[in-house]
């Protein structure tokens, strides 16, 4: 009896872990402020995509702000610099209600902090 509970225990974590990784991956799925704009994030055949909302609250399709995959825990991928007019390289980690971003620009980079839109 105790070798079956056993084994049953193990199943479940084992068909369970998956499931709780993808809950993970998602939370970044939000709304963020990111001070001049706000940034929709949304998954799209697994990658995460981000666009910016108009002042009607529709997402612009037509850019892409980030573009990002989940990969060791944090969100890897590039972010577009409209200041620099080109795509840079960023990670991005979700703490509580906040998206922490690190932007690095060649041998710079720089942190942002993006709070979730209520």
């Amino acid at each position: 009896m105790r070798k079956i509970i056993y084994l049953f225990a193990i199943t479940l974590f084992t068909i369970s872990a998956p499931l709780l990784a993808q809950d993970k991956q998602d939370e970044i799925i939000a709304v963020w402020d990111a001070d001049e704009t706000k940034v929709e994030i949304y998954k799209v055949d697994g990658r995460y995509i981000g666009n910016p909302i108009n002042s009607e609250g529709v997402r612009n399709t037509e850019i892409e702000v980030l573009n990002l995959k989940y990969k060791n825990g944090k969100w890897v991928g590039k972010i577009y610099s409209k200041k620099r007019g080109r795509l840079l390289d960023v990670e991005c980690q979700v703490k509580g209600d906040k998206l922490l971003l690190e932007v690095t620009a060649r041998f710079i980079s720089t942190d942002l902090e993006w709070p979730k839109v209520k």
